[in-house]
C-alpha cells in the first residue's frame, strides 16, 4: 500500500513538473509562477473564510459519526479538500481544486462517495453477526464453511 502511495505521489510530481513547463512555454514563465501564487493564494481563502466554518462543521461531524461523519459533512470536507489542493503549488492539482469548487462536481462525487460507503456498510456478505446465546442454537452439520482448508481450525 505504501509502495503504491509513494509510486503515486512520484508520478504526481512529475506530472506537475511537466505541466508547469508546458505552461511556461504556452504564457511565460513569469506568469506561470503568478498563475501558481494566485491559486495558492485562492487556497488560503477558501480555506480561511467559508472553509473555517466548513472545518468545524467537517470536526464536528467527525468526532460525532467517525468515518461516517465524513459523509455527513461531504460538501464541508470536498471544500477543505479542495482548498488544500489549491494551495499545493502545482497546476494539476489546482486544477482538481478548482473543480472542486464547482457544487455539480462536489455533488457528484458525494453522491458516489455516499454510494461507496453504502457498498461497505452492506457488502459483509458472508458474515453473520450472532449474539452471544444464538451460537448454540445451530448443530455444525447446517453450517457451511467456505473457507479453504488449510484456513479452518
Amino acid at each position: 500500500m505504501v509502495k503504491w502511495f509513494l509510486l503515486g505521489l512520484v508520478a504526481l510530481v512529475a506530472a506537475e513538473v511537466a505541466a508547469f513547463v508546458a505552461a511556461a512555454a504556452l504564457i511565460g514563465l513569469p506568469q506561470a509562477f503568478v498563475l501558481l501564487v494566485a491559486t495558492s493564494l485562492v487556497g488560503v481563502a477558501v480555506l480561511r473564510h467559508p472553509g473555517r466554518a466548513r472545518i468545524n462543521r467537517l470536526h464536528e461531524a467527525v468526532a460525532k459519526d467517525g468515518i461516517a461523519g465524513l459523509e455527513a459533512g461531504g460538501d464541508a470536507f470536498l471544500t477543505v479538500a479542495a482548498g488544500v489542493l489549491l494551495l499545493i503549488p502545482g497546476l494539476i492539482t489546482d486544477a482538481a481544486g478548482l473543480l472542486l469548487l464547482l457544487p455539480p462536481v462536489r455533488r457528484w462525487i458525494g453522491r458516489r462517495f455516499q454510494r461507496s460507503m453504502q457498498a461497505k456498510a452492506s457488502g459483509t456478505r458472508g458474515v453473520v453477526d450472532l449474539e452471544r446465546d444464538q451460537w448454540n442454537q445451530l448443530p455444525d452439520g447446517q453450517i457451511n464453511d467456505r473457507r479453504p482448508p488449510s484456513h479452518r481450525p
